[in-house]
C-alpha cells in the first residue's frame, strides 16, 4: 500500500514524533492460547492494509503511508497479571510509547495473562484507528481467538481524496475557489496570530465509572418517552454539570465527533479509518428551561446537524490546508479552545459476550492521553446493558475535585431523570 496521507490525517500525524495512540482494553475469562492469539493479530493484519504501514516523507516532507517490504508483524507483548489495575497501568504506559512510524506496523498488543483471567490490551496511532475501527480490530480479533480457521477476508483501500469523494464535488470550481480563500485566510491568521506560551501540563488523570443495568434502562426508557436520545441527554447533563461547577468560566459548548461512514459509503463498517467530523452542540440560552426541556432542544439541534453535514465538500475543503498543517498544529497545542469538552459515544459496542472457549467479562472505555489545546475528553459506551463512562483530563486544565464534581452533577441530573421514569411507572400501574 501507499498513498498520501490526508489532511486530518496529517494534522493527527503531526510530525511523528509526538504519541497519539488509543489503546482499548478486553477483559475475558476463559484459556487464551499464544498461538492462537498471534494467528488472529496476523489475520486481522492481512485483512486490513492500514495495518501493514508505516509512514514515510518524501523529499518535499508530504507524509504517505507506505507498506514496507517485508511487512513486519504486529507486536505482542506478554505480561502476568498481578491486580485488577493492571491494565491502566500497561495502557499508560503505552500511550506514551512512541511507534516506529516509518517501519510500522501502527498498532501492537499487551497480553496481561494470569491462569483463567486476561486482559487484552490494543494499541493504535490515531492515524490510522478511530473508535469504531478499534472497536471492529477487537471483535474480529476475538473472533479469531475462538475459531482461529475462521476466514475473515480482505480489502483494498482507496488510494486518494478521489476514490472517496465524488468528482462532481472534486471539479466544482465554486469549491475550489472556497478552499483557496479559506487556506489563503488560514495562512494570514496564523501568519499573524501572536504566538502563545506552551502550556505547562500537569499530571493526567482518568476518572471511570458505570451506571448498573438498572439505570442504563431507565434512562433510556425515558429518553424514548421523551422523543429524545441518549446522546442528547449525556450531553446536556455534561453540559450542565460544566456550567454548575465552572460559573461563568464554562463556555457551554461540547465537540461531538461523527462516525463519516455513516455518509461515506466508501468506508463500509468493518473497514478502517483513522477520523471523524464533528458538531458543535449547546444548551439553549433561555431561561427557566428544565433538563428534559434542555434535552429536547439539544436533541433537535444534533438532528439537524447531522442532517445538514455536508461531508464531501469538508473532505475536498480539508485538502487544501495542507500547506498550513505545521503551523495550524503549533498553534492548537497552545490555543486554550472555546468549548468545555469533546464527548464521544460510542454507542453499544458490536461485540459478543460469550464464546466458546471464554467469555468477555469488562470492556473498558479507550485510553488516549493527549496534550491538546482542550484535554477534557468523556467517552460513553455500552456493554451487556451497562453505560460505562471515563473523563480524562489534565490538572494544569481542569482540577480533579472539579472533575470530580462535574461528574457527580451530571450523574445526579441523569439519575433524577430515572426517579421521574420510576414514579410515570407507578401511577401508570396504579390506574
Amino acid at each position: 500500500m501507499k498513498r498520501k496521507l490526508l489532511f486530518l490525517e496529517r494534522f493527527i500525524y503531526a510530525d511523528g514524533t509526538i504519541p497519539k495512540n488509543i489503546t482499548f482494553t478486553v477483559k475475558i475469562r476463559g484459556v487464551v492460547n499464544e498461538a492462537a492469539l498471534r494467528n488472529a493479530l496476523a489475520k486481522v493484519q492481512a485483512k486490513h492494509p492500514l495495518l501493514t504501514v508505516g509512514v514515510k516523507q518524501d523529499s518535499r516532507g508530504t507524509p504517505w503511508f507506505v507498506s514496507p517490504s517485508p511487512v513486519p508483524e504486529v507486536p505482542l507483548r506478554i505480561v502476568e497479571r498481578s491486580s485488577e489495575e493492571d491494565w491502566m497501568r500497561e495502557s499508560e504506559k503505552e500511550c506514551a510509547q512512541p511507534f516506529d512510524m516509518q517501519q510500522g506496523p501502527l498498532l501492537r498488543m499487551v497480553w496481561i495473562r494470569s491462569g483463567v483471567v486476561s486482559d487484552l490490551v490494543l494499541v493504535c496511532h490515531h492515524c490510522i484507528c478511530d473508535g469504531a475501527s478499534i472497536v471492529t480490530l477487537f471483535r474480529e480479533i476475538l473472533l479469531l481467538l475462538d475459531q482461529p480457521g475462521l476466514a475473515i477476508g480482505q480489502y483494498e483501500s482507496f488510494s486518494s481524496i478521489a476514490d472517496l469523494v465524488p468528482d462532481a464535488i472534486l471539479s466544482d470550481k465554486k469549491l475550489q475557489r472556497k478552499g483557496r480563500v479559506i487556506a489563503a485566510l488560514l495562512r494570514l491568521f496564523l501568519f499573524f496570530v501572536p504566538g502563545k506560551k506552551q502550556i505547562r501540563w500537569g499530571k493526567d488523570y482518568t476518572l471511570r465509572w458505570k451506571l448498573d443495568k438498572a439505570a442504563t434502562a431507565a434512562l433510556v426508557r425515558r429518553c424514548k418517552e421523551e422523543r429524545t436520545t441518549v446522546h442528547a441527554a449525556l450531553c446536556t447533563a455534561f453540559l450542565w454539570a460544566f456550567r454548575q461547577v465552572k460559573g461563568a468560566k464554562a463556555k457551554n459548548q461540547v465537540f461531538c465527533p461523527v462516525n463519516l461512514r455513516r455518509y461515506i459509503t466508501e468506508i463500509k463498517d468493518d473497514m478502517l479509518f483513522g477520523f471523524a467530523t464533528s458538531i458543535t452542540l449547546s444548551l439553549d440560552k433561555a431561561p427557566g428551561l428544565d433538563f428534559s426541556a434542555q434535552t429536547r432542544k439539544v436533541n433537535d439541534r444534533l438532528s439537524e446537524k447531522l442532517e445538514n453535514l455536508k461531508v464531501y465538500e469538508e473532505l475536498m475543503l480539508n485538502e487544501y490546508y495542507h500547506p498550513v498543517v505545521k503551523k495550524l498544529s503549533q498553534y492548537m497545542s497552545t490555543a486554550r479552545g472555546n468549548n468545555d469538552l469533546t464527548f464521544s459515544n460510542m454507542g453499544r459496542l458490536d461485540i459478543p459476550r460469550h464464546y466458546h472457549s471464554f467469555e468477555v467479562e469488562t470492556i473498558h472505555n479507550p485510553v488516549l492521553i493527549f496534550k491538546s489545546a482542550n484535554p477534557n475528553g468523556i467517552i460513553a459506551s455500552t456493554f451487556d446493558d451497562q453505560l460505562n463512562f471515563s473523563f480524562l483530563s489534565n490538572d494544569a486544565y481542569l482540577a480533579y475535585e472539579e472533575a470530580e464534581a462535574i461528574k457527580n452533577k451530571a450523574m445526579e441530573l441523569l439519575m433524577e431523570e430515572k426517579k421521574a421514569t420510576t414514579v410515570t411507572a407507578e401511577v401508570g400501574s396504579m390506574k
